[in-house]
């Protein structure tokens, strides 16, 4: 099948980055990265020579088979971890340690709230660990509980997690990384424990917030359809040592609902990431 506008494939080698995605000061510049861990006297390359430029407001999706180094290139990104060579940059500042990353909000795979506190007490702890006032310093922090409200969980505010159904307490995940506005969303398959029905309506209220405020977000995720719908930009990883194999832009309308993830550019989309995920394993298209 021939590629359409829609589904024109950037294949990406190892040591360049992609112009028509390049970003100065004013986006994400992944430089150069390299990740290598060892264990029992073992040496495994996790991420291998990532090169990858963002632009501000920009939806990037990562996208590749289990174990390919996903998780570890968002660590990186976000300061969790620090690679063995090269450099992130966001919006013109090098991310070196957690400590500098104050404008980054880190969404895990699991929600991982604090059982002790309330749904309020779980979003304020950011403010708290970065010593930010929840009544001005700044300005750019959000009232936890106003905040709770535009999400939906007005009702759960002195709740504890226990008392709250998955997709709520993803939903309070997702809030508290938006509490003090980061500059930038990092998620690292959200609703990867979801049941398919919750997934698919938390995908809907992360599309209309992300609409609404433009932030400028890079997601993991393991599920093609939900790539296509979310993104702006694909990237497919290759299999251990990761590497990008390749750039897929979606040149698909805002917002996204049935009668677009119905349509046939979508479906090409999809057609074509898979195209390349089997590429990987040397399957017949």
């Amino acid at each position: 099948m021939p590629e359409s506008d829609a589904t024109r494939v950037s294949r990406h080698p190892a040591k360049s980055t992609n112009d028509v995605y390049a970003t100065g000061d004013d986006g994400v510049s992944i430089s150069g990265i390299w990740k290598t861990f060892t264990t029992r006297n073992e040496r495994t390359v996790a991420v291998q020579d990532i090169n990858l430029q963002i632009r501000r407001g920009q939806f990037v999706t990562i996208i590749g088979p289990s174990g390919c180094g996903k998780s570890t290139l968002l660590r990186i990104v976000a300061g969790l971890l620090s690679p063995d060579c090269g450099s992130v940059s966001i919006f013109g500042e090098t991310v070196s340690h957690a400590a500098e990353s104050k404008h980054i909000g880190f969404v895990p795979q699991t929600p991982a709230l604090l059982p002790w506190r309330t749904v309020t007490e779980n979003v304020q702890l950011p403010l708290q660990v970065n010593k930010y006032s929840t009544s001005g310093g700044d300005g750019r922090q959000s009232d936890p509980r106003e905040l709770l409200e535009s999400f939906g969980l007005g009702a759960v505010l002195d709740r504890r997690p226990h008392e709250l159904s998955g997709g709520m307490q993803q939903r309070v995940a997702i809030a508290r990384a938006f509490v003090f506005d980061p500059m930038i969303l990092l998620m690292d398959e959200p609703f990867s424990a979801l049941d398919e029905f919750t997934r698919e309506a938390q995908r809907r209220g992360l599309l209309e917030l992300w609409q609404s405020n433009q932030k400028t977000v890079l997601f993991i995720t393991h599920s093609v359809a939900e790539a296509v719908e979310l993104s702006d930009v694909i990237v497919v990883m290759s299999p251990q040592p990761g590497r990008i194999q390749a750039v897929i832009p979606v040149d698909l309308p805002r917002p996204r609902g049935n009668l677009v993830e119905n349509s046939d550019p979508f479906h090409a989309v999809e057609v074509a990431i898979r195209r390349e995920l089997r590429r990987n394993w040397n399957q017949p298209e």
